[in-house]
């Protein structure tokens, strides 16, 4: 037991707690427009906003105007979709509403934490003075530990007599954890007054017994070590965030302790009890049909759909937490898992039980954070308005791009035409050769990204984090193959050169960062019926409706809603070309992309130009 204690307390010197939501990029210039659309505007700083917090594909040949001139039109065309969803009434579907309530309710929350906790934040001179001094200096400690403060301070008492720190610590368990000193740097232990006490001391003293949640530790500074100049300036260079990180944490707590005092909410036993095992039978039917599926299993649209049909709406609609007014619904919950990172590493009944009592404690504080923001009449905002606007328009262009989906889809019987008007007694096409590294974590991608721009070998960083596992014997290669094989990938590919590097590209599952290895025109004999080849064939004819419907379509509604583009103003902008993710991280827990992902779609802009000159 003493021995978990020490190891959890450690775990704890080694992480950093971030709680500050993401600070807008500056030097932006602005609301100056850099495209309108109908009476929307699409801004400079909105622009350079989304632009620079998510990754978008680029391929490697294309100069930095023609990078950002795609993205506009990418941007142009989810706004498009959304005025058609609109007018289409999408935006009164129960599912559009489900899946935006959990966004709001993180941007109301944010609101509440930068009310009563940002804007509390004061950080003097002395403060930075002294954090500066202590982020250059690295302290070597031995501890132990203890859970009964009686023990903790009889060991006291012998190191006051003159017994050796070390020679206690060898009969203690501690001492496998710490055959070297545990390093201590600013801004890295859990409790700020914990450490400001450790820098006080001198080397070779040792501290009286100290407590916090975890139990009882004293410590001995082995020694202090000033850090080398070279070092100095990126470790001073943090020490604001970290001062800053901490005041949020105490402020947030003082808060929270406040509001949630003497509040209790139970929750509906007759609806959490079934509840993992209909998640334990969601993921086992996942991994049935798609054994390929990630390592980590994340709730998603299928769990919850699966979640759904077995229940039906009379139950979905029963509260989960027992409120006096309004109660949340279990629907409410099961879309609030949606946003909020739901995974366990093994479908184990155990794991599920012990993440979702959790995610239900997490979810009942949040609501009730939720409802004082509300009170406040915090949606009224004009930022909290904005980023509302922002997702609003994201999720209706999804439900768009469905439309454009479902329009397309092939029977057998124009497949089989399409067959034989294309290759008679032959199959042409385009062969190509691509590595990949496919990932469902927006983590894995921004550290693939960052290596990628290092100069790392692409082959390589394929065999360690590639997650198809359907490639993973051939080193994330896919072989030579007709790019109609490979769908979204495969079009992509066709316009590639040799030895570029595409993506991330959104597919099926998750994230695709794939190299052109090399391409070829190829024919080949029939040596299959259609029969054999059909999938591949409607897969082909599919993805070529969908790109000349997305296409048209997205052309027409630019008439329809009128599309002007300043392309001065665009070619001004400065931008960033740095390719990762960035998350922005909610007031009071939680945390979301910083912006949402926008789907590549910019050859409608050619097609509209057309368009527009063959008008009278």
């Amino acid at each position: 037991m003493k021995k978990n204690i020490l190891l959890f307390f450690l775990t704890f010197l080694l992480l950093m707690h971030f709680c500050e939501a993401q600070k807008k990029s500056k030097g932006s210039i602005g609301d100056e427009p850099v495209a309108k659309i109908g009476a929307e505007v699409i801004t400079s700083d909105e622009f350079k906003t989304r632009y620079e917090l998510l990754p978008h594909p680029s391929v490697t040949h294309k100069d930095a105007d023609s990078l950002k001139k795609e993205f506009l039109a990418s941007l142009i065309a989810e706004k498009l979709w959304a005025l058609e969803a609109k007018e289409m009434h999408f935006d009164t579907l129960k599912l559009y509403q489900n899946l935006l309530k959990p966004i709001e309710k993180m941007f109301l929350r944010d609101a509440l934490f930068k009310q009563e906790v940002d804007s509390k934040i004061k950080i003097s001179d002395i403060d930075l003075v002294r954090a500066k001094a202590r982020a250059q200096i690295t302290l070597k400690v031995l501890i132990i530990g203890s859970v009964d403060s009686s023990e903790s301070y009889e060991i006291y008492n012998q190191l006051k007599k003159g017994v050796a720190f070390d020679s206690l610590l060898k009969m203690r368990p501690d001492y496998t954890l710490q055959k070297e000193p545990v390093p201590i740097t600013f801004g890295k232990m859990d409790d700020e007054w914990m450490e400001d006490s450790l820098y006080r001391m001198k080397p070779t003293t040792f501290s009286k017994p100290m407590k916090n949640k975890n139990g009882w530790f004293i410590f001995k500074i082995v020694d202090k070590i000033t850090g080398t100049p070279d070092k100095a300036p990126s470790l001073a260079g943090n020490v604001k965030n970290i001062i800053r990180a901490r005041r949020s944490k105490q402020f947030g707590t003082e808060f929270l302790n406040k509001l949630l005092s003497g509040i209790q909410v139970p929750f509906n036993a007759n609806v959490v009890t079934g509840l993992p095992d209909k998640m334990l039978e969601s993921f086992q039917k996942r991994r049935q049909i798609n054994p390929a599926d990630s390592a980590n299993l994340h709730f998603t649209e299928f769990d919850l759909g699966y979640i759904a049909s077995t229940y039906g709406d009379e139950f979905l609609a029963k509260p989960i937490a027992l409120f006096e007014t309004d109660p949340p619904t279990l629907n409410d919950f099961l879309y609030y898992l949606l946003v909020e990172d739901f995974s366990v590493k093994r479908a184990t009944k155990q794991n599920i039980v012990g993440l979702l009592q959790k995610k239900l404690n997490e979810f009942v504080q949040h609501e009730l954070i939720t409802r004082e923001a509300l009170k406040r009449g915090l949606q009224n905002l004009p930022d909290v308005k904005k980023d509302l606007q922002m997702w609003r328009d994201n999720y209706l262009s999804q439900f768009m791009k469905r439309v454009f989906v479902d329009s397309s889809r092939v029977s057998d019987d124009q497949a089989y035409q399409y067959y034989l008007q294309k290759t008679g007694n032959q199959v042409a096409g385009v062969k190509v050769n691509l590595v990949e590294i496919f990932s469902d974590n927006l983590d894995s991608v921004q550290i693939i990204l960052k290596k990628i721009n290092e100069g790392n070998d692409f082959k390589i960083l394929a065999e360690k984090y590639n997650r198809r596992k359907s490639t993973q014997s051939q080193k994330g290669e896919f072989g030579w193959q007709y790019t109609f094989q490979l769908g979204e990938i495969g079009k992509v590919a066709e316009s590639m050169k040799e030895g570029e590097v595409y993506g991330p590209l959104k597919v099926e599952g998750g994230y695709s960062i794939f190299k052109l290895l090399g391409k070829k025109e190829a024919q080949d004999s029939v040596k299959q019926t259609f029969q054999a080849t059909k999938d591949q064939v409607k897969e082909e004819l599919f993805t070529k409706r969908l790109y000349e419907n997305v296409n048209e379509g997205t052309a027409r509604f630019a008439q329809k809603f009128g599309v002007s583009l300043y392309d001065q103003t665009l070619k001004q902008l400065s931008v960033t070309e740095v390719n990762m993710f960035v998350y922005r991280f909610i007031g009071f827990g939680g945390r979301i992309t910083g912006v949402p992902y926008t789907t590549p779609n910019f050859e409608w802009l050619k097609t509209w130009q057309k368009q527009k000159n063959f008008l009278p």
